[in-house]
């Protein structure tokens, strides 16, 4: 019955996705297309911090960093995969050095070194302004982004590549290296003592987990055109924790939820002048209304996931 309800919510989940460019408008469309880049990019986080106990603080370093490179390239020369090899790779060579300092620190070393590479990144995009625009950011071509599809070719690209992301995530956490980053997080001086290489595994998640950041702040660059130091600094790494947090974590869904739900409730509040003020209370209700997440508030069949959390 469990299996029927879950199947059943995706068969719904994958005809919203359908159905949403048939009945949105053009900024409808383009909002929508954007909480799909977030979604993507909260779900990245969740590997990391739900499924293997990783405090990433800095996570915004793998969301725009390849935007950057993207953009830089897209801006300097003509070719599309020399700009998307180029930020794949600049997200990979991050997440590996990255990856490499912060998990011989472990722990509150761990927080620290992702901070601070986030805070680094976001002080050098200010600084080299003949590279970067600093302040003012760069601006990419009309004719080399979305921009040059139409509201629906750009939602069906975003969609279908951040499903492909998720299902991905998935596939990852069903699997034994799965279950191994679940034992890690739960006991992990069991697991080495098990004989397993815990570094390989958390460097591992790592990498996987900055290649799907680094998908969403391309997308995002290609769909929204800019970039600004924003993209990597420390208030992006902030939000994109929260937004996990307030879903759910060990989910994968409970982090679209939340972006979604913060989304939303950023532009419904930002037209007051007590924009901050309202959306930390209205965190706070959530907070002690569903301590685990908003995902919790859904019966236990359709929220489980293979090896998450209920």
């Amino acid at each position: 019955m469990k299996t029927g309800v879950r199947d059943l919510m995706r068969v719904l989940a994958l005809s919203v996705l359908v159905v949403v460019p048939f009945v949105l408008r053009d900024y409808g469309l383009f909002i929508a297309t954007e909480l799909l880049v977030w979604a993507l990019f909260a779900v990245s986080l969740d590997l990391l911090l739900g499924y293997t106990g990783l405090p990433s603080f800095g996570h915004a370093v793998f969301f725009g960093l390849p935007a950057y490179a993207l953009g830089i390239m897209l801006v300097r020369q003509d070719s599309f995969a020399l700009a998307l090899f180029a930020g794949y790779a600049a997200v990979l060579v991050a997440a590996a050095v990255i990856g490499y300092f912060a998990l011989r620190t472990g722990g509150t070393g761990y927080i620290i070194v992702t901070l601070l590479a986030s805070f680094a990144l976001f002080t050098l995009a200010l600084t080299v302004t003949g590279v970067t625009g600093g302040e003012d950011g760069l601006s990419i071509p009309r004719v080399k982004s979305f921009s040059a599809l139409s509201p629906r070719e750009a939602y069906a690209i975003v969609a279908v590549v951040t499903l492909t992301m998720y299902l991905l995530a998935r596939m990852l956490v069903r699997s034994s290296v799965g279950h191994l980053l679940l034992a890690i997080k739960g006991n992990e001086q069991r697991v080495q003592a098990l004989g397993y290489n815990v570094d390989s595994a958390k460097l591992l998640v790592t990498l996987v987990s900055a290649f799907i950041a680094g998908t969403a702040g391309m997308l995002y660059v290609l769909l929204t055109r800019t970039l600004s130091a924003e993209l990597v600094g420390p208030a992006l790494s902030t939000e994109v924790v929260i937004w996990v947090l307030l879903g759910g974590v060990q989910t994968l869904f409970g982090p679209i939820v939340g972006a979604a739900a913060f989304m939303t409730l950023k532009q419904l509040l930002s037209a007051t002048t007590w924009y901050p003020l309202l959306l930390g209370l209205v965190f706070i209700a959530i907070v002690l209304w569903a301590p685990k997440g908003l995902v919790s508030l859904m019966p236990a069949s359709i929220r489980r996931t293979p090896g998450g959390s209920e």
